[in-house]
């Protein structure tokens, strides 16, 4: 069983995530059950000696998610696509868990395809006339074929919270449901959630948690789940 199918058998996997804006390595409070680098937020991002060495020392320390985050799903600032593709195919060799847009893995199959299988995919909502919930049913039958390791679905919209909900449970899949409302996110944790993102230097994302608040929220799930056991 790898890292991550041992850390998923107790959702939510609390991901702490590290706005970088220069190659340097933190360590993490003790309550980050894995690391998030948002690479997005460097100026003049290249796959230079400097980020290979710190993206080598997150995943050496910490099970380790690397994003360059697309701008137009709430990236800090454009990144050349190359450069992208090239960071994210390092990050995958050197154990890292790459995440991938699902826009741009169906956009460039050939290309991403290549390191989809074990990733996470992503989608990220910021338009409020988007039916989040049917276009996740769409993205899960892509994370299916592509072997991803998680789907993960942030929403802007409340009114879709209810139904993505359902999705955590579908079995086949592993989904994280992150909505902006901060007690949503909490109550998302509780329903089951495969990751929680939460800040520990700054916030990556509107509604974020701090990760003793996330912390906080877990302990209290697994409270309730051993009070249902009795």
């Amino acid at each position: 069983m790898s890292t991550w199918d041992k850390l998923l058998v107790s959702k939510p996997v609390l991901v702490c995530a590290m706005p970088l804006r220069k190659p340097s390595f933190y360590y993490l409070p003790t309550s980050c059950e894995a690391v998030e680098l948002r690479l997005d937020y460097m100026e003049n991002l290249a796959l230079t000696q400097e980020v290979k060495k710190v993206i080598e020392d997150y995943a050496s320390h910490y099970p380790t998610i690397v994003t360059v985050r697309e701008r137009s799903e709430g990236g800090n600032r454009n990144v050349n696509p190359e450069v992208k593709y090239g960071i994210l195919e390092f990050s995958k060799s050197v154990g890292a868990v790459p995440d991938i847009e699902v826009d741009l893995l169906i956009k460039h199959p050939d290309m991403y395809g290549d390191i989809a299988e074990g990733s996470i995919l992503s989608r990220h909502v910021f338009n409020k006339d988007v039916n989040t919930y049917e276009l996740a049913l769409r993205d899960l039958d892509v994370a299916r074929r592509f072997k991803a390791l998680v789907y993960k679905v942030f929403s802007i919209n409340d009114d879709d919270f209810l139904n993505l909900l359902r999705l955590v449970s579908i079995g086949d899949v592993h989904v994280a449901v992150i909505p902006r409302n901060p007690t949503h996110r909490a109550v998302s944790m509780i329903m089951g959630s495969a990751l929680m993102y939460c800040s520990v230097r700054g916030k990556t994302g509107p509604g974020q948690l701090s990760i003793g608040l996330c912390n906080k929220v877990k302990l209290l799930k697994n409270s309730l789940l051993m009070f249902n056991r009795e």
